[in-house]
């Protein structure tokens, strides 16, 4: 082919080039072309964030190219979960978690798990007593705030004094308003243990735990004067006293100079047991048993109720009449030797 053909093509198809039929066939070419492509390479993929779901057509295999494409945002935290067959992304949003111990406050991001997973992510671990503000089991949820108390107990000792208290008695063998000191009074000791909680550093509650006497306190006893006329072993209903506290009704009545006092033994030659309101007699005078009623002959001296249920080695040769139990030594002693009527009323 001489040259002048071939110029003469090479003009022909610059002008087929340069036409406008031909820049359509070549663009509807291509268009055609990029369609093949798309529809044999692209794949739908569904993409699920919480309860919104979306499907986009992406030629990508990467998964975040694919999220990128159907506009979704993910944060650092973020984490996503490809299918095996790569159509469904599912997207697990960071929750923020909160741990509060010992003064510092961490803040984690997680998509799931428990308490308990949040605590070993955060390196805190709970002792024996300490307390939380929610189960270590319970699953977290965005914004939680895991709180934990540290809790810690301690023990200490205290010595204390348990001071004596005083019992004062009334008795009619001193004057009225008398005061002697029968026995006297001494403190005793205890030690007394306490627990203190103790919350993060501060004790916020004491409690005692036990308490043990050491040394037991000493009662103190005082023997006060009653008034003129207070009998010592009161009458029992039925008996009826006149103004000098004789009684009106009574069967005999013996006068003696010799009525002494005593204070020890529990049971008398009777088998009565002694107290305040017994006496020891002649039995051949006064029998075992006898109610009896004592008194001065002015009424100011009152022994008052007794009961015949002693007798004594004074019967053989003695000069007592009759020996009345007090509840003391002192008081027995107080009393002395007196001059009493002694009432038998029953």
């Amino acid at each position: 082919m001489d040259k002048n053909k071939i110029t003469h093509l090479l003009e022909i198809a610059r002008r087929i080039v340069r036409s406008r039929k031909f820049a359509a066939v070549v663009l509807a070419c291509s268009t055609l072309l990029m369609s093949t492509m798309v529809s044999v390479y692209s794949r739908a993929v569904t993409v699920t964030d919480g309860a919104e779901s979306r499907m986009v057509l992406t030629m990508h295999r990467d998964p975040y190219k694919a999220l990128e494409a159907a506009g979704v945002e993910m944060s650092e935290h973020d984490e996503i979960e490809v299918s095996e067959d790569e159509a469904t992304i599912t997207i697990n949003r960071a929750m923020t978690v909160e741990v509060k111990a010992d003064g510092v406050s961490t803040l984690l991001y997680m998509v799931d798990g428990t308490v308990a997973d949040a605590l070993k992510k955060a390196e805190v671990s709970v002792g024996k007593y300490d307390t939380m503000n929610t189960a270590m089991a319970a699953p977290i949820t965005d914004g939680i705030s895991i709180e934990i108390d540290r809790v810690a107990y301690r023990e200490y000792t205290v010595n204390e004094t348990i001071p004596f208290t005083t019992n004062t008695k009334y008795t009619n063998v001193l004057a009225p308003g008398k005061v002697i000191v029968n026995k006297n009074g001494a403190n005793g000791s205890k030690t007394i243990t306490y627990r203190e909680t103790i919350v993060n550093g501060q004790v916020v509650e004491t409690a005692k735990v036990s308490e043990k006497i050491v040394k037991k306190a000493v009662t103190k006893e005082v023997l006060k004067g009653s008034s003129y006329g207070t009998p010592l072993s009161k009458a029992p209903n039925g008996i009826k006293l006149d103004a000098k506290n004789q009684p009106v009704n009574y069967k005999k009545v013996y006068t003696s100079k010799s009525c002494t006092a005593y204070s020890i033994g529990t049971r008398g030659a009777s088998g009565m047991r002694l107290g305040v309101g017994t006496i020891a007699v002649d039995p051949k005078v006064i029998p075992y048993g006898t109610k009896l009623w004592i008194t001065s002959a002015d009424g100011k001296y009152v022994y008052g109720y007794a009961v015949a249920a002693d007798t004594g080695s004074f019967i053989y040769g003695g000069k007592t009449f009759a020996d009345l139990y007090f509840g003391s030594y002192t008081e027995a002693c107080y009393f002395g030797r007196r001059t009493l009527n002694i009432y038998v009323i029953g």
